[in-house]
């Protein structure tokens, strides 16, 4: 090949690269959507044998104003759930006209994520812990409203749940109609999960799950406290695997049997490991700069192989000059 069809073959490829690398920055690799979240909580309930939220327009008005709220001041964000004058998730609810009855209570959860961070990553992560959990599982829960804003590199993501407390919690729906654009399919949701009932060890202490209809990694990961990726790496799973109703999945390895002051002479028992769960605070840092750490380091590598295909190119000319 002539010399003058390399060196324009190259300054092709950087090209293509040069593009490709601003592509990737401006381009979220993920668009979370407040009904994304809807449907992942729901499944979660459903999980648990819990009935779906039903999704309330007023509730969805306050979620979205508050995360908003949130996009619009960031970073200098203290406590996420204070809004614009002070104000709390059961007065922003009132104040776009969700009604009040006595034992009514707004449980809310926030959080600042990058945005190509999945919902299900955020609630086997950051939303993991006990508070969290108690809003998007509440017992009395029946409406939710989610809202999610962008700004910059970051989602901001509001979950509200109207709960019941009293006689109030004993009447479906008492005070508002819920309704939503998938409102009429939430059933759906709680029909296709069937909850997760969590496995007895066999004799060698392993723990072997036997997939039901609807569930998925994330929820067998949340339920069992191991991180997803432990559960790829047990089962030799590619990050792009999906598994199957019916699929045996391994949870916990085989345990070594160990002998115990405790025990009577001649019993063995076996001693369960408990896996290691890594929490993040919704409102902590960290969990963003790593990701934006992560995107730094895959930029400099795209700026790395351009400048190397266009130093080459460079020098391809300067060699072609002097030969002519």
């Amino acid at each position: 090949m002539h010399s003058k069809h390399i060196i324009e073959l190259l300054l092709i490829i950087g090209l293509a690269v040069f593009q490709l690398m601003f592509m990737t920055a401006a381009v979220p690799t993920h668009a979370l959507t407040p009904y994304d979240v809807i449907t992942s909580v729901n499944t979660l309930r459903a999980s648990y044998g819990l009935p779906p939220y039903a999704v309330d327009n007023l509730l969805m008005l306050a979620a979205q104003g508050q995360a908003d709220y949130l996009a619009s001041i960031a970073p200098n964000i203290g406590n996420g759930h204070v809004g614009l004058g002070g104000t709390d998730a059961d007065a922003r609810a009132l104040a776009v006209g969700y009604p009040y009855v006595e034992g009514l209570d707004i449980n809310e959860n926030w959080a600042a994520i990058p945005l190509d961070m999945s919902i299900e990553t955020l609630i086997a992560t950051g939303w993991s812990d006990e508070a969290h959990m108690h809003t998007m599982l509440h017992e009395r829960g029946q409406h939710i409203g989610v809202g999610v804003a962008i700004s910059g590199s970051t989602a901001y993501v509001i979950v509200d749940v109207a709960a019941y407390w009293g006689d109030a919690g004993l009447t479906l729906h008492p005070v508002n109609s819920a309704s939503g654009a998938n409102a009429a399919t939430q059933q759906v949701v709680l029909d296709f999960i069937a909850p997760v009932v969590l496995a007895e060890p066999e004799d060698d202490g392993s723990v072997i799950h036997l997939v039901q209809s609807g569930q998925s990694l994330w929820l067998l990961a949340h339920h069992y406290e191991v991180s997803i990726d432990r559960l790829r790496e047990l089962n030799r799973m590619g990050t792009n695997d999906v598994i199957l109703i019916g699929q045996e999945i391994l949870m916990q390895l085989p345990q070594p049997a160990t002998v115990t002051p405790e025990n009577q002479p001649g019993m063995i028992m076996i001693s369960p490991t408990v896996p290691n769960q890594a929490i993040l605070e919704t409102s902590s840092p960290p969990l963003v700069e790593e990701a934006v750490k992560k995107h730094n380091a895959d930029m400099n590598m795209y700026y790395l192989l351009f400048f190397a295909i266009f130093g080459i190119g460079l020098i391809l000319v300067v060699v072609g000059i002097q030969q002519r």
